[in-house]
């Protein structure tokens, strides 16, 4: 699990919440999805999922809160995003701070390039740093 967003109906809010992990684990999709139904959103195109709060190590992830969104989009970002390794996430985290970005749409085009930052972690060899930098 990448993201753990607490998910409501922006419409209507007496509705109550749905605590989603993100990507949906393909054996829980549709339990989630009726989670999502008894809350009148999850809809496959429209931005209808109120985001109350989000759990990830991606704290940039944070921006999203009190934002409506897609539930497919969040679900998509989350696959993107599990598929970094250490130094990726680095870079995402780092050019989303940078570039002040919140928005999913965003968010998913930003991990397709992160990767061209220079994220620099470790200042303990800065002759290190020079040679993988080149």
């Amino acid at each position: 699990m990448m993201i753990q967003a607490v998910l409501s109906n922006p419409s209507h809010p007496e509705y109550g919440v749905a605590t989603i992990p993100f990507p949906i684990p393909r054996d829980q999709y549709a339990h989630c999805m009726e989670l999502l139904e008894a809350l009148e959103i999850g809809d496959a195109v429209k931005a209808d999922c109120k985001v109350e709060e989000v759990d990830s190590f991606y704290t940039v992830l944070k921006r999203t809160e009190m934002l409506t969104v897609n539930v497919e989009e969040l679900n998509y970002l989350a696959k993107r995003l599990d598929s970094f390794d250490t130094g990726e996430a680095a870079q995402f985290q780092a050019m989303a701070h940078r570039l002040e970005l919140f928005e999913l749409k965003n968010l998913i085009n930003l991990t397709f390039c992160c990767q061209q930052a220079t994220v620099i972690t470790d200042f303990s060899d800065l002759a290190a740093i020079g040679r993988d930098h080149l």
